[in-house]
């Protein structure tokens, strides 16, 4: 449980608010049934199979019997045996925000299938908040209500994603090439990522913002990459400093690191229908997931006394950034996410024996308080130490320096030399942060955030005011994230090294340098091909000329880049257009002009999937 210290605990969600379409067209039935702590999973296409129990920490139950508040919120119809989002956060969010301000390291990260609820458990969706907002939005309630003079907080804020064993910061537009670094501190062993933005917040609409801002340009990464965001790993990392001043005037940091982590989905490439570049990605994110499987079951046998237990931490970049949350100094929950379709029965049970498993983890957290002149003092003697190393020699005991040529020992040294350089780099910035005030920090964090909250506001303004495109995503929470703005004059579309840069830059699967052109003259926009044999689509249909948009058109450049258009003077639609306009509607408006039909209830009549959905965006 979440009090119980030292143990890894597992809790079982089954969150079904977001409803994958394709699972109800296929006229699937539930398969999962919760009570109290136990879930059940029944193979409903084999009866002689014994339906299997499998019992937690907690069993939620989200998949029906629930009203709808009118604020939006899904809260538990009378009856129903309902999980709602703050039942959830009650149970496990609090118990993080509760150890944190005791001082411990805290992880909470959430695994199983695409679809089956994790984003929606970790960050909600509308007015639906998942544990890592409420979270926030409660620590700094506490924190707003202390009145001791004597101690000041600090709380910092950090976005990464792990696509295809690369990782990339999601606070910053440009990552570089290959992604961030991976480096492993040699004084304590625990690895970190190299340059990754770690921005000081004074609120929870600071957090807010960021987490809008990670989001905003994940989506814009993913859709060049022809990816969703089921397809990475998130890791959000909030670290909070309390700083105590005693009657000498001695400061001492108590400091927790909160990971909250939603992890990629875990279907198998034979039930995605995957080729491809998804085929490989999906490659690189059940190596990932494999990897992680096998540190849980190698911290399982650990904890079960088994001895000599080789950990493979190393396996992965996942692996390596989660060592301290599963088997160091942390207390972890893992929420697995089930999808109650029958017809994912092999990976919802999958799920289940994957939590099963990693509950019989136990870890042994401590409470990281110092004086601070003695994390200042470490940290100068440790640069001192790595200093001294850059001019001295490869050891020759070194491990695998017996028998090396000149090239790999040159390799060696280099290598030895670029980890050096990132620890002295890290431990001047860890300094730096130390010896400047919470005060100013709080200060400079205020003052960068209403900064940032202006040009939000103009940006909306502008929004208001001049038509615009706006992006469609597979995953809700990333749709509306996008906006451009379709000025007076030509807007070109196109790629960003094209000959003159476009006020539209995309990339990714068949975008032309100079792609589409937006003329707007007036009240009235244009598209037009920017080139010929250019891929664009308007409501399905290709665009082979000048057409004139509609309020809520639906248009798609290239291969994945989905945008609705939007006249904030005139509001007259296309024939057909529905009042609510999202990614299923768009693709299966592509696949109709494709020549699949539907039928009276709007589904496909050829049993299409959202998998073959995603395949059609690149015929």
């Amino acid at each position: 449980m979440v009090k119980n210290r030292g143990h890894l605990t597992t809790h079982t969600f089954s969150d079904y608010n977001v409803h994958i379409v394709w699972e109800k067209d296929r006229g699937s039935k539930c398969c999962i049934k919760m009570t109290g702590k136990t879930s059940t999973i029944t193979n409903l296409d084999d009866t002689s199979v014994e339906p299997k129990m499998f019992t937690f920490d907690y069993s939620y139950w989200s998949h029906d019997g629930f009203d709808v508040d009118d604020e939006g919120v899904s809260i538990p119809a009378p009856g129903s045996n309902y999980a709602s989002q703050r039942m959830v956060f009650n149970d496990l969010g609090q118990g993080v925000l509760n150890n944190a301000f005791e001082g411990f390291n805290t992880s909470l990260f959430a695994y199983g299938q695409t679809g089956a609820g994790k984003s929606y458990s970790m960050v909600g969706y509308g007015p639906n908040k998942g544990i890592v907002p409420i979270t926030c939005d409660e620590l700094f309630k506490t924190v707003e209500g202390n009145t001791d003079p004597n101690m000041k907080h600090c709380v910092s804020f950090s976005m990464l994603e792990i696509y295809n064993e690369c990782v990339r910061d999601l606070l910053i537009k440009n990552n570089p090439k290959g992604g961030l670094a991976v480096r492993q501190n040699p004084s304590i062993g625990a690895f970190y990522v190299q340059g990754l933005t770690k921005q000081v917040v004074g609120s929870y609409k600071a957090i807010e913002a960021k987490m809008e801002e990670g989001t905003s340009n994940r989506t814009v990464a993913s859709t060049a990459m022809n990816a969703t965001s089921s397809r990475a790993h998130t890791v959000v990392t909030i670290t909070f400093d309390q700083i105590k001043k005693n009657e000498v005037g001695e400061e001492t940091k108590r400091t927790s690191i909160i990971n909250l982590v939603d992890l990629a989905g875990s279907e198998r490439a034979g039930s995605t229908g995957a080729t491809g570049d998804r085929l490989k990605e999906g490659a690189n994110i059940n190596k990932s997931l494999s990897a992680l499987g096998n540190v849980i079951s190698a911290l399982a046998d650990a904890s079960s006394g088994k001895k000599k237990v080789m950990v493979p931490y190393r396996d992965s970049v996942l692996t390596k950034l989660l060592q301290n949350a599963l088997g160091g100094n942390s207390k972890t929950i893992m929420i697995a996410a089930l999808s109650p379709a029958d017809i994912n029965y092999d990976e919802t049970l999958g799920t289940l024996r994957y939590a099963d498993r990693a509950k019989q983890i136990k870890n042994k957290a401590v409470v990281n308080e110092n004086p601070m002149d003695k994390l200042i003092r470490e940290l100068k003697e440790e640069n001192e130490k790595l200093k001294k190393a850059l001019g001295g020699d490869i050891p020759a005991a070194a491990p695998g320096a017996v028998g090396m040529t000149p090239e790999e020992a040159a390799a060696m040294r280099k290598q030895m030399e670029e980890e050096i350089r990132a620890q002295l780099e890290a431990n001047a910035s860890a300094m730096a942060d130390m010896q400047m005030s919470g005060e100013d920090r709080t200060a400079i964090a205020q003052q960068q955030f209403n900064e940032e909250q202006l040009k939000l506001l103009e940006k909306e303004k502008d929004k208001d005011n001049t038509p615009h495109i706006t992006n469609l995503n597979e995953d809700n929470a990333l749709s509306g994230v996008i906006h451009h703005l379709i000025q007076a004059g030509e807007n070109i579309v196109g790629r960003r090294d094209g000959e003159t840069v476009p006020a539209i830059c995309l990339s990714g699967l068949s975008i032309q340098k100079s792609h589409a052109i937006f003329a707007r003259d007036g009240e009235t926009v244009i598209l037009r091909p920017g080139v010929v044999g250019a891929k664009t689509k308007v409501n399905g249909q290709t665009l082979n000329g000048d057409r004139t948009l509609m309020h809520q058109d639906r248009i798609l450049f290239g291969s994945n880049h989905m945008y609705v258009y939007y006249d904030p003077v005139n509001k007259e639609t296309a024939e057909g257009t529905p009042a609510q306009i999202d990614w299923e509607f768009a693709q299966k408006e592509i696949a109709q002009a494709k020549g699949f039909q539907t039928g009276a209830d709007g589904q496909l009549s050829k049993g299409i999937s959202s998998c073959d959905l995603r395949q059609m965006r690149t015929i």
